[in-house]
């Protein structure tokens, strides 16, 4: 983890209020044959504080408990070390373990201490050289994607280049294919779009203020912003308009679409035009039952791709009905959105 990150510190955890039609979405999608179930999985993850993660362990505790299992979660804080360590305390007291790796590399020995230990490992998001299986979307295809909805969307009038403001998570592998990924998807579009600046986040939307700010001020006005997920996006929004700039001129296009206000905030048709929507809900379900297989000794892909789509107010109630007025995931719906066999980039 940067300086910066370790001096302002994490935000304030973002609270995830299940919707009361969860447990019914959840249940719409079979379960998984296993004659061995485990009865505890044990959770390493990156950074709980993010809503993203706040609703993948949500949902993890809810589909585990469908199996009779619990699951028992740390956070590394973003720390490589911290989740070498905790992994150590988890193998002793889990069955099974899922891992949201703190950083591309170094994580590794995780797997060792795993394998050492007899327990089987479902990686999530990030992968890590070794593993049996991850849950994740292809990345760069979801950015090139997102970026082929903003080349074909998003137009300035005079027909001048776009300018984009790359707010990204360099140390992520996964954030990096996201943003590649969305400047050639724009480019396959409009060739002359112009990257203004690539900044670092740190996955804090107070640090991707102020930075977006400081960025913005000195390289000037820009028409798009992208960012690796919809939190930092919205403080890079909040650095855009710091800085002095119309907030009627931009089109923001994150990634994740994970929390009520991301939601609400795209159904006001205000900046945020499109986000790459990844259903944390979805991916929460994937890795237990990825972690019931492996646990039960069946074949698994090393990639379990998930759902991703382009995500914009004209489809979001497709996908999150409302159910007595609160955003309910539709997991049979989200299922049937077609994945690809392979990734182009990884």
């Amino acid at each position: 983890m940067s300086n910066t990150a370790a001096e302002e510190g994490h935000p304030p955890t973002t609270p995830y209020d299940p919707p009361p039609g969860l447990d019914a979405a959840i249940q719409a999608v079979s379960l998984v044959e296993a004659s061995k179930k485990p009865t505890k999985i044990g959770y390493l993850t990156n950074y709980a504080f993010h809503i993203w993660y706040q609703i993948v362990i949500e949902v993890m505790q809810r589909r585990a408990a469908q199996y009779g299992a619990e699951i028992e979660v740390v956070d590394a804080g973003l720390s490589v070390e911290n989740q070498i360590a905790q992994a150590r305390e988890m193998v002793q007291k889990t069955d099974v373990i899922v891992l949201t790796p703190a950083n591309t590399s170094g994580l590794e020995e995780i797997l060792s201490i795993a394998d050492a230990a007899g327990k089987k490992v479902v990686v999530e998001a990030n992968p890590v050289e070794g593993m049996a299986t991850m849950v994740a979307i292809c990345d760069y295809d979801a950015g090139f994607d997102l970026g082929v909805w903003v080349g074909s969307n998003i137009k300035n009038e005079d027909r001048s280049p776009l300018r984009i403001l790359d707010v990204g998570l360099p140390w992520l592998r996964p954030c990096l294919l996201r943003s590649e990924g969305f400047v050639e998807g724009v480019r396959s579009i409009q060739p002359d779009a112009v990257v203004v600046a690539s900044i670092n986040g740190e996955a804090t939307p107070s640090i991707a203020q102020r930075i977006a700010a400081e960025t913005l001020r000195e390289k000037g006005d820009v028409d798009v912003i992208f960012a690796m997920d919809d939190e930092t996006a919205q403080g890079a929004y909040k650095g855009y308009l710091e800085a002095g700039f119309d907030p009627d001129t931009v089109a923001v296009a994150g990634f994740g679409l994970s929390g009520v206000h991301e939601k609400e905030w795209m159904m006001r048709r205000e900046a945020l035009k499109v986000s790459q929507a990844m259903f944390p809900e979805y991916v929460g379900l994937r890795c237990v039952d990825g972690a019931i297989k492996l646990y039960d000794g069946q074949e698994v892909s090393v990639r379990d791709v998930t759902p991703t789509i382009s995500m914009t107010a004209d489809l979001l109630d497709k996908f999150y009905p409302k159910v007595d007025g609160v955003w309910t995931p539709d997991l049979k719906t989200i299922a049937s959105i077609p994945t690809a066999n392979a990734c182009k980039k990884v």
